[in-house]
């Protein structure tokens, strides 16, 4: 830890637009830029001057921030009709090593923003610094140049890359300029009460009101030590409170259900009921395979090993084999989706598109719609062609049997293709990939 009361070495660099269109440019430009810099006669040639950056020490443990912004306010105060300028904001930009008495040391530039260049004119005091156009400077500006002391380019130099590092970066730019927190207050009121020494607040920011509209407010305010309005309460900021869809759990609240009330039809009413298609829209969607026997296999291993464990009856096993029976009937079961859309001539002026899930399994191709989850089209092999489209984007299918021909786009078109191939027995282990571009089911 360092003691708090020593003092650093620091330059800054105070900059401001030329113009408020400076700040929305994505494109560097330093002649839109205009830094403080002051001149110093060289050591021995009083007629030789050379230019150098603001530079000052400060407190080690202290306020940075405040005590720079107040140096450059001191400083620029007998060029700016004894107005001074509010810096933004300080920004640290980059420790430099500096050659001192015999040793090396560090030295930190900090970047101050002002406000942008307004049209008065300034007031020249022999001495103090004056703001130069940015590209002027950097013409001439170098690591050996005889303009500016050795740190002063070096430091500058810097400046120059940093800043069009900054251009590059989303927002940065008007980030680093927008007004200060202090200047973004509309109204503050202070109970003078608890204000040091008997003063008010910065002046500003009571906006122009008389001592007698202050305590009007204060009383209006309940007494209150402070008022800070929202600074984009007003504003032309875009918002919307509008719901794009709301979607109701209709059984929320309503506690468990008593299943000792639920009732299983038999299976006669399973197969023809007109609960049927409900039943294949809640069949999970499972990673394909290329053997449906392999899912058989597998489910009845598992239910039998669970029927035969405690408090599992045989009839429960027997319901649950039923509707797999059921399940393994449905045409999407087991099958691999993706998404695509597919586009419809809802009338001859346009056209309607429908997102759809593509399936692909052992038994063929089917198409679901996204949002209803119906079963729109589903094709066996054998009864539909494929061929894959440009750039794998889309792929089209055309069925003989059902005078049908349609295009689905989807960027999984080329996985489609192929687990297509692989499925319907086009393709063997061997082909490696390889995909055909017109393919018969």
């Amino acid at each position: 830890m360092g003691n708090e009361d020593s003092l650093e070495d620091v330059f800054v660099a105070v900059i401001r637009p030329k113009s408020q269109v400076s700040l929305s440019s994505k494109e560097y430009r330093a002649k839109a830029y205009e830094i403080l810099l002051k001149e110093v006669p060289l050591e021995g040639k009083e007629k030789k001057r050379k230019k150098v950056l603001l530079s000052t020490k400060i407190k080690t443990g202290g306020d940075k921030s405040k005590s720079i912004l107040d140096y450059v306010d001191e400083t620029i105060r007998p060029i700016s009709n004894n107005q001074g300028f509010i810096g933004k904001r300080v920004v640290h930009m980059k420790k430099f090593t500096i050659e001192g008495d015999n040793e090396e040391k560090e030295a930190s530039l900090f970047v101050v923003p002002v406000s942008v260049k307004d049209n008065s004119k300034p007031v020249h005091s022999p001495g103090c610094p004056n703001f130069y156009c940015f590209q002027d400077i950097m013409r001439v500006c170098s690591e050996t140049s005889t303009h500016f002391c050795s740190i002063t380019s070096k430091m500058l130099l810097a400046l120059d890359k940093w800043l069009a590092e900054q251009h590059t970066v989303p927002h940065a730019i008007p980030a680093l300029f927008r007004p200060a927190p202090v200047e973004r207050v509309k109204t503050n009121v202070s109970n003078p009460a608890y204000s040091s020494e008997g003063k008010l607040s910065d002046e500003g920011l009571h906006m122009g009101y008389t001592a007698l509209e202050i305590k009007s407010k204060m009383m209006s305010l309940e007494k209150a030590d402070m008022c800070i309005l929202n600074p984009l309460y007003g504003s032309d900021l875009q918002y919307t409170n509008r719901v794009d869809k709301v979607i109701i759990n209709p059984y929320f609240g309503l506690g468990a259900p008593d299943y000792s009330k639920i009732q299983i039809p038999k299976r006669e009413k399973w197969q023809h009921g007109p609960n049927c298609e409900n039943l294949k829209s809640i069949v999970p969607i499972s990673k394909v395979k290329s053997k449906a026997y392999h899912w058989t296999n597998r489910i009845l291993h598992e239910y039998k090993a669970l029927s035969t464990s405690e408090g599992v009856s045989k009839e429960m096993h027997h319901l649950q084999r039923l509707f797999l029976q059921n399940c393994w009937d449905i045409p999407t079961y087991g099958a691999a989706f993706f998404t695509g859309q597919v586009y419809t001539k809802a009338s001859a002026s346009n056209h309607k598109v429908i997102r759809v899930y593509v399936g692909v399994n052992t038994k063929g191709l089917h198409l679901m719609n996204m949002e209803t989850k119906v079963l729109l089209i589903s094709l066996e092999y054998g009864t539909f062609m494929w061929q894959l489209g440009h750039a794998d984007q889309y792929f089209q299918i055309h069925s003989g049997d059902n005078k049908m021909n349609f295009i689905v786009h989807t960027k999984q078109a080329g996985l489609i293709v192929k687990l297509l191939m692989k499925l319907s027995g086009q393709m063997t282990p061997n082909d490696k990939g390889t995909t055909d571009k017109y393919a018969y089911g």
